[in-house]
């Protein structure tokens, strides 16, 4: 049971962490920046050398996905729609991303 409940936790993780990134691609299009900055590349680790991974994957920008609470409604069911889901949903994962930030 215990592997069947840690392989559907996972398996809910990578929902919402992909759910996230497609969000994060349409804001970086949608919304306005303050000072003209691209915030993958403005936000993304510096790393000296060559790296096997790609610094500008993997990374989420909350600030920049917490522009979807600032759009009007119209706008955020349009959002949604796009990456296949709902604003709620979305409102919901938001939430369980603040609520892990505040352990640290």
């Amino acid at each position: 049971s215990g592997i069947n409940a840690e392989y559907g936790k996972q398996w809910y993780q990578r929902r919402v962490r992909g759910r996230l990134f497609m969000l994060h691609n349409k804001l970086v299009t949608a919304v306005a920046h303050v000072g003209g900055l691209n915030p993958k590349k403005f936000r993304t680790a510096k790393m000296p050398g060559r790296w096997l991974m790609n610094p500008h994957r993997n990374i989420l920008d909350y600030q920049l996905l917490t522009n979807f609470l600032g759009l009007s409604h119209t706008e955020r069911r349009e959002l949604a729609k796009q990456i296949g889901t709902t604003p709620s949903q979305i409102i919901e994962d938001l939430i369980v991303i603040q609520k892990a930030m505040m352990i640290f």
